[in-house]
């Protein structure tokens, strides 16, 4: 009885065994092959991501560029980023009825890939020995700028140049010209600063938090370079950049060391009061005159510019900053000829107009057979009938007096010269009153607002970036 139930017992931990065998190999092919494809997946979206990226680029350049074609740009982008084989790629993997027009102002394109991935121990299990792994990736293009100077172009500015556009009409080829960058005419806008932070690019109307402030560092880094932005702006709405954290001196240095070289600045449109009466009133901006557009313009909060509302791109050479104390207005002082008529008789000179102080006065008159010359520098102004006692006007010089007044007198026109003063602006114009302003000298090389930007430099004022049309975060949606 004993051995029986021993071999039973024994046939039934048998079976256990095996149905425990099972499970760990198909725990084990769950666990090697499901993470396989877990991993190509991982690989393959990194490659959907670059091609997608790849042909919004293209896209944005018309279609055609250094890869080829659209699709041959998405698929030498996949190729390179992931496991994914040439047969693979081989076919279209842009998905036509997912895409816009590529040579579009904005628009999206969406590719997908399929890669197959071997299995080891699901054959086991009476599956495939590969299984197929597809992604699909979506990316925008549209107008914005790569690397852009955190410092607008505003027609609220005090400037030599031009307005910029729309209100303005800049042109190619003017000659360098300069902008006040001064806090007060500004409106306590941060001396024309903004953020380029994701924080504080785009953000809604009204809706400015800390994280969207940029440091000193942010400011500086943005204008060498060291830390490259992307910021694109949308198609049909405003798109409202946070002011930035105000003056900065080490900022205003770098950007004087970029003399000689090109930077793209955003162009802000101003936009207008609604309640010029109210000037503390919180958000203020209206649309365009005559315009369907949706309200936009620079929003104020408490008096002060707290967005700026960025409509395009100025391409700008760099020439130069300049202190308020050093761009002040220069004067020079000349003698002029005097507008004044004098009427000489025997005894008197009648001058018709002032002749200020420090003219430099030359009167020649006869005695007898003699000329003598009376010369003398205006202590004071006069007017009207002057005796020959003109010593009590000047000084110097051999001038008649009473007594030496015969008949035989013939007097001539005096000559007279007056001092004139030229004042001359500065590169920049008038200085404003604020001390801490500063003057940013540049030279205009086009704008996206104009369609005259600089066809070499295209790329700066085209951002791609991958998007979601279920979310709808394209631009062109």
């Amino acid at each position: 009885m004993r051995s029986l139930i021993a071999r039973r017992e024994g046939g039934a931990v048998a079976v256990v065994v095996a149905i425990v065998l099972l499970v760990i190999v198909a725990a084990t092919a769950l666990a090697v092959d499901v993470g396989g494809l877990m991993l190509r997946r991982r690989g393959l979206v990194n490659s959907s991501d670059a091609a997608a990226l790849s042909a919004a680029r293209t896209c944005a350049r018309g279609g055609v560029d250094d890869h080829g074609s659209t699709e041959d740009a998405a698929d030498i982008a996949a190729l390179a980023n992931s496991g994914i084989t040439t047969g693979e790629v081989a076919g279209p993997n842009i998905i036509a009825a997912l895409s816009t027009q590529c040579g579009e102002v904005s628009g999206h394109v969406t590719v997908g890939y399929t890669s197959q991935e071997k299995l080891f121990f699901a054959p086991t299990l009476g599956f495939n020995s590969q299984s197929p792994v597809h992604t699909e990736a979506t990316a925008s293009w549209g107008l914005g700028a790569n690397g852009a100077m955190p410092l607008v172009l505003s027609a609220q500015l005090v400037s030599t140049c031009p307005k910029p556009p729309p209100e303005g009409t800049n042109t190619i080829g003017q000659p360098e010209c300069g902008t006040w960058y001064n806090n007060n005419e500004l409106g306590n806008g941060n001396f024309g600063f903004l953020s380029l932070k994701p924080e504080g690019w785009n953000t809604p109307e009204g809706d400015c938090r800390g994280p969207s402030n940029p440091s000193a560092n942010n400011l500086n880094d943005w204008v060498t370079g060291s830390e490259v932005t992307s910021n694109a702006l949308n198609w049909l709405e405003p798109t409202f950049a946070c002011s930035g954290s105000g003056l900065k001196d080490t900022t205003w240095k770098e950007i004087d060391d970029l003399s000689g070289e090109i930077r793209d600045f955003p162009i802000t449109w101003d936009g207008c009061d609604p309640d010029p009466s109210n000037p503390n009133n919180d958000y203020v901006w209206c649309p365009p005159t005559g315009t369907a557009a949706p309200s936009q313009g620079v929003v104020y909060k408490s008096g002060n510019i707290y967005q700026y509302d960025v409509i395009g791109f100025a391409a700008m050479r760099i020439v130069g900053v300049i202190d308020w104390a050093d761009a002040g207005p220069t004067s020079t002082t000349t003698l002029e000829p005097w507008v004044g008529i004098s009427t000489p008789t025997t005894s008197t000179i009648t001058f018709s107009t002032v002749v200020p102080t420090g003219s430099d006065v030359t009167y020649t008159w006869q005695r007898g057979t003699q000329m003598r010359t009376c010369h003398f520098t205006t202590a004071a102004p006069f007017q009207g009938n002057v005796d020959y006692a003109w010593n009590t006007f000047g000084s110097g010089g051999q001038c008649p007096r009473a007594n030496d007044l015969p008949l035989t007198i013939t007097p001539t026109n005096p000559v007279i010269l007056v001092p004139v003063t030229t004042t001359t602006n500065g590169p920049c114009g008038p200085r404003p009153t604020d001390h801490s302003a500063r003057c940013l000298m540049t030279q205009w090389l086009g704008s996206t607002l104009t369609g005259d930007y600089p066809v070499d430099r295209l790329d700066h004022v085209r951002v791609v970036r991958l998007c979601d049309l279920s979310q709808g975060t394209c631009p062109d949606q």
